[in-house]
């Protein structure tokens, strides 16, 4: 028999959820939770979505941008070190 898991271990697994692929199946114990409690849909779906964005913005991150010349590091590291 499926148990209702409360509220806290929801948000728990939602947050595990989140980084996990998309094609990973929910636990049947959340989608259950989920179906019942419009608080943690919510929660769900905002955190789905920065999950997403998240991903979005670290791809580009790494994928473009402006690389720090070998000189402009060595300036940043004696300054860090005489801080």
């Amino acid at each position: 028999m499926l148990r209702l898991i409360s509220c806290q271990n929801a948000t728990m697994l939602l947050e595990q959820q989140a980084d996990r692929p998309a094609s990973e199946s929910m636990p049947a114990s959340l989608w259950l939770h989920l179906r019942y409690c419009p608080y943690c849909s919510r929660y769900a779906k905002q955190t789905m979505l920065i999950a997403e964005w998240a991903r979005a913005s670290a791809a580009r991150q790494t994928s473009t941008g402006p690389a720090l010349s070998d000189a402009a590091k060595a300036r940043m590291r004696e300054r860090l070190a005489a801080g």
